[in-house]
């Protein structure tokens, strides 16, 4: 038997103990299990289950001549009717799915964040290399600038910063501990108030993503990508925001 054959047949769903029967009982014609396990060379409780996952597929039928029961392969063209019934099955299906996907999420508690940890040398350097890939429009952060400039180098800081397009970000806001030692014009900046408590790290939030860096001893960058979690700092933010900008 050439082995394209089995091959298709594999290739539309069936098992290799089905192709076995099916081709089995194409060749000997209507016949018992006992000839049809022989003929296909495997045991008679494996042809049992073959035959009954093909006819479930209309691949096969039954008749009984006498006390004997016979079990017959339904003509090959049988196989395109069931591939088009399979077709259009799948097609419904994943039609429904698509449909259910929001319910899906909802059941599983949303879609999970992502979170990606850089430690040393690599840890600003991923930090704004995926502020590049996000290319976000607007952007918040909040940092302790002592912070920032006591443990990182500022060459280190001026060179990642080179490869993000800055031009891109039409609002930049910045919530601070500590003096502004190199002001930019595209940034605006407000001083957070003493009330909010002393932190060492700084967050940035942008796109889909809330970045959490800390700079004291080993630089460590904490990238989570979740529009749900973002969207929250934000919130966040704008409460800060107000509560130490606005007279």
């Amino acid at each position: 038997m050439p082995k394209d054959i089995k091959q298709l047949l594999a290739d539309v769903g069936l098992l290799p103990s089905e192709t076995k029967v099916y081709l089995s009982t194409l060749e000997l014609g209507p016949s018992t299990v006992q000839n049809i396990a022989k003929k296909a060379d495997i045991s008679r409780t494996a042809t049992y289950e073959a035959i009954e996952l093909l006819r479930k597929r209309g691949l096969m039928t039954t008749s009984t001549s006498g006390k004997r029961t016979l079990f017959t392969s339904e003509d090959p063209s049988r196989i395109v009717s069931y591939l088009k019934g399979e077709q259009q099955k799948f097609s419904t299906t994943l039609s429904d799915i698509e449909q259910l996907v929001g319910t899906l999420q909802l059941m599983a508690g949303g879609l999970k964040p992502l979170v990606k940890v850089y430690e040393g040398e690599e840890a600003m350097p991923a930090y704004f290399d995926q502020l590049k890939k996000a290319n976000p429009e607007t952007m918040f952060e909040i940092s302790n600038l002592d912070d920032v400039y006591a443990h990182l180098d500022s060459k280190t800081i001026e060179s990642s910063r080179k490869a993000v397009s800055w031009k891109r970000i039409k609002t930049l806001r910045l919530l601070h501990r500590g003096d502004i030692r190199h002001k930019r014009d595209d940034v605006e900046y407000c001083k957070l108030a003493e009330r909010f408590g002393e932190f060492h790290s700084d967050i940035s939030i942008y796109a889909d993503f809330v970045s959490l860096m800390t700079f004291i001893g080993r630089p460590v960058v904490v990238i989570l990508e979740s529009k749900a979690v973002a969207d929250t700092m934000r919130t966040l933010f704008h409460a800060a925001w107000d509560a130490s900008c606005k007279k």
